[in-house]
């Protein structure tokens, strides 16, 4: 179960660092702005709350969770989903709405996960840790090579 959660939490971390990225930019009037502002800005605030948001997810999120899913089993089987999924949103509601969205998208990755069947080993749990780092590597560079090129193309005709 360990190694589904953190499979989970690092599935979860990029893509709700996107789309709370997303939500920010696309929430902007960016009618004014040149689509490559618009890349460089989601793809800097992505690795930003990738960066902020991946610890608290993998750490809060998966002991919260197998805690949630423990509670949840001593129910009965009709109200074990019911339950899982209120104390998965009870315990994001402490960290506010951003907690509320990340709790329901790791709750929605994890149920998945479960009702794939898939069994993990710890090395595959641990593989699954670089996913979020290399998002955020990713976004970084290539908004750094973004610049890069900006400049370049700049010094020559401007």
């Amino acid at each position: 179960m360990w190694t589904r959660k953190v499979i989970a939490a690092s599935f979860t971390a990029p893509v709700y660092a996107f789309l709370l990225a997303s939500c920010i930019v696309i929430a902007q009037d960016s009618s004014s702005e040149r689509i490559i502002d618009t890349l460089n800005g989601l793809l800097m605030l992505t690795a930003a709350y990738l960066v902020v948001s991946f610890p608290i997810i993998v750490t809060y999120g998966v002991l919260t969770s197998v805690f949630s899913d423990w509670v949840a089993s001593r129910m009965s089987m009709r109200f074990e989903l019911f339950v899982s999924f209120g104390l998965h949103i009870g315990f994001g509601l402490a960290l506010l709405w951003l907690g509320v969205g990340a709790a329901l998208l790791y709750w929605t990755t994890d149920r998945y996960l479960r009702h794939k069947g898939y069994r993990f080993k710890t090395s595959q749990s641990c593989a699954s840790l670089i996913l979020p780092v290399g998002v955020a590597v990713t976004a970084i560079t290539i908004v750094y090579l973004i610049s890069v090129i900006q400049d370049v193309l700049q010094r020559l005709y401007g």
